[in-house]
């Protein structure tokens, strides 16, 4: 899916809850939590996958139908941002949380929930961080497999040392089986 797709659909699932929050269909808000949460269920029951955009669309619907700003349940916010650092680039990130920060600017009534505001912003080098941290760490184990299965044992197998040959293969599959 092509940044532009992902950023435009995490509008629309910023866009719908404030909708619903500021409309009478507030009223109906647990109703249409079950009812996107059920859809999320029996599609991950049925092909086996999350589609982030629902699990978005539900935690917007919470938070921003609860207070926005000063919802008991704006933590849910931070997990999502992290997670999804783990799935996006840092600049998808940096406009998720842009975007995010944009819609709950309108409960924005006190310096005490500014605070909150740019906390959402700034979570994102964060975020950065951490994802710049774990590619790193699966770029070094990827290099390590590679290494192990190519070079040294094609250089065990040469000087005919097969038992040392049968350990690194043993080292692979516990790197792997370490996934």
């Amino acid at each position: 899916m092509s940044p532009l797709l992902k950023i435009t659909l995490f509008f629309f699932c910023c866009l719908v809850p404030t909708v619903v929050a500021n409309t009478s269909a507030a009223t109906y808000s647990p109703q249409i939590i079950a009812f996107f949460s059920i859809i999320l269920v029996a599609y991950s029951i049925r092909f086996k996958v999350t589609p982030v955009s629902l699990v978005t669309l539900i935690v917007q619907l919470i938070v921003f139908t609860t207070g926005g700003l000063l919802s008991p349940l704006l933590f849910l916010e931070y997990f999502l941002l992290f997670s999804l650092s783990f799935q996006e680039s840092p600049q998808t990130i940096l406009l998720y949380s842009l975007i995010l920060a944009l819609f709950l600017s309108q409960t924005l009534i006190s310096s005490h929930s500014l605070i909150y505001l740019l906390s959402l912003v700034f979570i994102s080098p964060l975020a950065y961080l951490i994802t710049q941290k774990f590619t790193q760490e699966q770029n070094h184990k990827l290099e390590t497999l590679l290494w192990l299965s190519l070079e040294l044992k094609q250089k065990l197998l040469a000087r005919g040392d097969t038992k040392l040959a049968k350990h690194t293969d043993d080292l692979i599959q516990e790197l792997k089986d370490n996934d």
